[in-house]
């Protein structure tokens, strides 16, 4: 008689097993949940950086303006903005800013969720740039529609490129003039780089290229002397002499026409 065959027992599931399976279909679904929030996610970021979206509507502008005027920089800005909160060119609303004559420099930040609050500097020029501009104590020149009040600044003059030297000399001349009763009408550096001073009342000085400092300085020592007689009234002063200066009179005070010209005198 054949022995019955052996019946086999299933292997228990153990409960790391039965505590996995039943993990699974949690993990899936927190998977899936996480790829619907990121794909919600990126469809509304999308969705934000369309140019209609979330429009500018507000344009802050803080400064203090002597030249400028606020309503004008709002309608720039208006005018170049191109997107909205998001999308909108900060690069472009600076540039247009500072295209402006007045405008020194511009800071632009966003605040939400529709305004644009800017720091507006306004130019502080501190003499005139030839016939038409302004130039700022940093050297920069810029020229505004017209130069109202600001004309009669002292005039400077120089090559290209050579508008900081300019302002660094203007700057040591005006106060030592000022010590002399001088008032400087004009500075001047021209193609040769040779120095030229014009004072208020006609008088001008040529300083040269070279020893400029010491050169003034001479100038500056002797001009009580050159004034000292009511009869005589400097025009020019020629200080390009190594051991004196030339001078040439006006035949009075009230006559600006050339007298003579003078030979190098005294030692200074």
């Amino acid at each position: 008689m054949a022995a019955a065959p052996k019946k086999s027992r299933a292997k228990p599931r153990s409960a790391a097993d039965t505590t996995a399976s039943r993990r699974w279909p949690k993990v899936l679904l927190g998977a899936i949940s996480l790829a619907l929030v990121a794909a919600a996610g990126s469809f509304g970021y999308r969705s934000l950086l369309e140019p209609g979206r979330l429009p500018l509507r507000v344009i802050e502008v803080n400064g203090e303006f002597q030249q400028l005027d606020q309503a004008e920089i709002q309608h720039t800005v208006a005018a170049t903005i191109d997107g909205g909160f998001f999308t909108c060119d900060m690069h472009s609303l600076r540039d247009a800013v500072l295209a402006m004559p007045w405008v020194a420099d511009v800071s632009i930040r966003r605040v939400w969720p529709d305004k644009l609050r800017m720091a507006v500097t306004e130019q502080v020029p501190l003499a005139r740039w030839g016939d038409a501009a302004l130039i700022n104590v940093a050297g920069e020149v810029f020229q505004p529609g017209e130069l109202g009040p600001y004309s009669a600044l002292v005039r400077l003059r120089g090559p290209s490129g050579s508008e900081r030297r300019v302002v660094a000399f203007l700057q040591s001349v005006v106060p030592a003039a000022r010590a002399r009763g001088l008032q400087l009408d004009a500075l001047e550096l021209d193609e040769r780089r040779h120095w030229w001073l014009r004072f208020d009342g006609g008088l001008t000085v040529s300083l040269g290229r070279e020893d400029t400092e010491n050169r003034l300085a001479q100038f500056l020592r002797v001009y009580p002397s050159l004034v000292a007689e009511q009869q005589r009234v400097p025009e020019r002063v020629d200080m390009r002499y190594s051991h004196g200066f030339a001078v040439r009179w006006q035949t009075d005070a009230g006559d600006a026409s050339v007298a003579d010209a003078a030979q190098p005198r005294g030692k200074v």
